[in-house]
């Protein structure tokens, strides 16, 4: 019922958009740090983007999908299951607005069995900017005091630390929740359509090779493309 919620509320929103920043938002559930998560959001739905939600199923069964248009100000909700490649591509940024001990360790351990993580190494990897509110993880932070949650022993929190240094390493941005962000359209660097890549996805057993829009198709490779019977395809 949720999915198809988030379904309905995606296509209703979809139909009437310009081009602004496209932001992707990628919720998950936390013992520490979801009151600052939902105030960013809602002080981002002000900014010129276009800023659309996704829940992990956990936290749906948690939080009724009404609750959460309300926490976080915001209705232009995708499910986490229609996210795929294609749709990804049309995001700019993708903003982790709770930082959770989980997704953390899920980040760094490379799991792409949890779907969120996949969506968010995919969009590393595609050099998309990642963004995270880093209220959750980080036990330094005045929040964490105000809460008095900073009375932890100090092992844990270097280790927590640390965890927030390799997540800058892995290219996450981490902000406060007072930084101001940039979220402008910026300029990807283009894929480049090889005669080597023609032949990889032949020796692979493909018949078709999909693109991004926009990529770069070397005259070589549209020839070995002709030659070995493989259709490119752009997005």
């Amino acid at each position: 019922m949720a999915k198809n919620t988030l379904q309905e509320l995606y296509m209703r929103n979809e139909k009437s958009r310009g081009r602004k920043p496209h932001i992707l938002a990628l919720l998950t559930s936390h013992m520490i740090g979801m009151e600052p998560g939902f105030s960013y959001l809602q002080k981002l739905i002000q900014e010129d983007i276009t800023l659309r939600m996704a829940a992990e199923e956990e936290m749906l069964t948690q939080f009724p999908l009404e609750e959460l248009v309300f926490l976080t100000g915001n209705d232009d909700w995708i499910s986490a299951s229609l996210i795929n490649d294609q749709l990804l591509d049309h995001f700019d940024d993708i903003l982790l607005p709770i930082l959770s001990f989980s997704l953390i360790t899920d980040l760094l351990t490379l799991n792409e069995q949890r779907p969120l993580v996949r969506i968010i190494l995919k969009a590393l990897l595609k050099g998309k900017r990642v963004t995270a509110l880093k209220a959750g993880g980080d036990p330094f932070s005045q929040y964490w005091k105000l809460k008095g949650m900073d009375k932890g022993p100090d092992l844990l929190k270097r280790k927590l630390n640390g965890q927030m240094a390799e997540l800058k390493m892995l290219g996450i941005r981490l902000i406060d929740l007072n930084d101001g962000t940039d979220f402008t359209v910026q300029q990807m660097k283009k894929t480049v359509i090889s005669d080597e890549t023609v032949r990889f996805a032949y020796l692979s057993k493909l018949d078709q090779l999909t693109v991004p829009k926009g990529a770069i198709i070397t005259p070589l490779a549209r020839d070995t493309a002709k030659e070995l019977k493989i259709d490119i395809i752009l997005l």
